[in-house]
């Protein structure tokens, strides 16, 4: 199936939500410069997301194979067992707004930025969100990125790239060398309909990560490991 590109989404940062990212608060002395990157971010800001419709068409012990691309995962296949259709993505800040934060060059206002960018990619992932449920009656998914877990590296994005088209003619983001993506707010991964969420920071045992989404679960980590091995 084509691809579809979401880039008319309407969003307005929640201050708050910023100033506790940055452990400031309305009275600190240096908010104007704040507001006034907020109000950039706001109006050059064009978050965007790419993402198709794509099938599932063969399952091996430890891979799949979606509309053509092979991705090797022994918990992507499992995750993926009694499904035949999924929703590989890519959800970005934005190209316009990352551009425009390389011309800084206060590294408090590098730093500050980082976090708005951050703000901004999180309303690409809500619209995301909200368009799955209203035109495909997605209530309850589950997500895996490539790189989060050892058992799916990061290397597969270049497979993920593959089946999404040209990412960066459609919304501006690439895969440098290593495999990371510019802009660097940006996501990329699979979702997918779940009965029983399931979330890559279960299976993760990093500690003291501000993006952790659910406590790491030692008991799921030693059963995935006995899997993995066998």
């Amino acid at each position: 199936m084509d691809t579809i590109i979401l880039d008319s989404i309407d969003f307005k940062l929640d201050l708050n939500r910023i100033l506790e990212k940055l452990h400031m608060d309305e009275e600190s002395e240096d908010i104007e410069d704040l507001l006034r990157l907020i109000k950039v971010a706001e109006e050059i800001g064009k978050p965007k997301v790419l993402y198709k419709e794509a099938k599932i068409e063969e399952k091996g012990q430890d891979y799949v194979v979606i509309d053509g691309v092979k991705f090797s995962s022994r918990l992507l296949r499992a995750n993926l067992d009694s499904l035949d259709r999924v929703y590989p993505y890519i959800c970005t800040c934005g190209r316009e707004l990352y551009d425009w934060a390389k011309s800084l060059e206060d590294i408090l206002e590098q730093y500050w930025m980082d976090k708005i960018m951050e703000a901004v990619l999180e309303e690409a992932i809500l619209a995301f969100q909200n368009h799955l449920k209203s035109n495909y009656g997605l209530d309850s998914v589950s997500n895996m990125n490539p790189g989060s877990l050892e058992d799916w590296p990061i290397s597969q994005q270049r497979q993920l790239f593959t089946l999404l088209g040209d990412p960066f003619e459609k919304v501006g983001v690439e895969l440098t060398d290593s495999f990371l993506m510019l802009p660097m707010k940006s996501i990329s991964g699979i979702r997918f309909s779940s009965d029983k969420e399931f979330i890559n920071c279960q299976l993760c045992p990093r500690e003291n990560c501000e993006k952790r989404r659910a406590p790491f679960d030692p008991h799921l980590y030693e059963t995935w490991k006995l899997e993995s091995e066998r």
